[in-house]
């Protein structure tokens, strides 16, 4: 329980409920200033929640008048009629889209700066590669000469050949007759 109590909600996507107040008050284009509940009816034709949110918009309603952005005519907190102050909201206008384009040229800056840091390592990488080729060639290259050597000494050498005595012709194998039955010699008679 204590750790779901820690963990704070995720801040809802979409634009602020003040930026949909301004735009709020602006479609209905009152001179003299929009009330509270003429704001909820555009709030909810736009696509608002609005009994969902009611409490958020009371407090963005107080909050933008506190902060300048509009200008309760009539009434107090968040009854009553507002108005923008245009002076003060084109000025936060400004400092929102200056603040915007500070922020766009740091994301582009981070983003060079990473593009750069990568071109730097790649080139690294190559110059590693090229010298692990250069020193496996190096090593290659002297296995390549000792063969190359030893050809070379065999001319060297001034062995003169033995003269080959002249060869006779081979000796084919004389077959067998096959031997004459020999006849007993009869004794002479006397």
């Amino acid at each position: 329980m204590a750790t779901q109590q820690k963990k704070k909600a995720a801040k809802p996507a979409g634009p602020k409920t003040i930026d949909l107040i301004k735009k709020a008050i602006v479609a209905l284009k009152e001179p003299k200033g929009s009330s509270t509940a003429a704001i909820k009816k555009q709030l909810a034709s736009m696509g608002v929640d609005v009994a969902k949110k009611n409490t958020v918009i009371n407090k963005a309603l107080k909050k933008g008048v506190t902060d300048g952005v509009l200008k309760q005519v009539k009434g107090t907190g968040a009854n009553g009629t507002f108005r923008l102050d245009t002076a003060k909201a084109l000025a936060a206008e400004k400092a929102k889209v200056k603040k915007a384009k500070a922020a766009e040229r740091k994301k582009a800056a981070q983003a060079k700066a990473k593009a750069k840091r990568a071109e730097a390592k790649a080139k690294k990488a190559a110059k590693k590669a090229a010298a692990k080729k250069k020193v496996a060639a190096k090593k290659k290259k002297p296995a390549a000469k000792k063969p190359a050597a030893k050809k070379a000494a065999k001319p060297k050498k001034a062995v003169k050949p033995k003269k080959k005595a002249a060869k006779k012709p081979a000796k084919k194998p004389v077959a067998k007759k096959p031997a004459k039955k020999v006849q007993k010699k009869k004794p002479a008679k006397k």
